[in-house]
């Protein structure tokens, strides 16, 4: 390995701080995002802009890169200096698959940038499979919030039964 600085960040302005990683994974290129990693490129690294390979990836749609940069520990709900994050990128640009994808992975719905959330972002943008996707996970995960509670109130009760029946049996 004769590599240079696999870290070092070029640019201007906004757009200083760009590693090679980010760069490649703004260009789908997997199998370089892949050998980055394998050399050491620091997975989570934010641009002066504080953007990161994974919000690259999902803003231009490359889900294999996005699923590559996640399977490999990037953090999904990074935030760029402007609030935005990799699921609003993917949902602001219709791209349901990546949505999916890192709602799946545990992406925070409710993040905002500028006062936005994904959904709205996909609303305002027309981009109806990724509504679509986003409502969907909100709803699935509303209703296995609500199945949660209701076992915990019925542990609860059963505990507090148990209880009581012991203390009758002890009179």
């Amino acid at each position: 390995d004769s590599g240079g600085q696999v870290n070092a960040t070029c640019g201007v302005g906004d757009a200083s701080g760009v590693t090679a990683l980010m760069l490649a994974a703004s260009q789908g290129q997997e199998g370089v995002v892949e050998l980055l990693l394998q050399r050491g490129a620091e997975i989570n690294q934010q641009s002066r802009a504080g953007g990161t390979a994974l919000m690259n990836a999902a803003y231009h749609g490359y889900e294999r890169v996005v699923e590559l940069l996640v399977q490999r520990g990037a953090e999904i709900d990074l935030q760029a200096s402007d609030g935005d994050t990799a699921l609003m990128g993917a949902a602001s640009q219709g791209y349901p698959a990546v949505v999916l994808h890192l709602l799946r992975a545990g992406a925070d719905m409710t993040s905002r940038s500028e006062g936005k959330s994904a959904l709205q972002l996909a609303k305002e943008n027309g981009h109806a499979e990724c509504v679509r996707a986003l409502e969907e996970h909100a709803a699935a995960a509303a209703e296995a919030e609500a199945a949660a509670r209701e076992a915990e109130r019925a542990a609860a009760e059963a505990e507090a039964t148990r209880h009581a029946e012991a203390l009758l049996a002890g009179e």
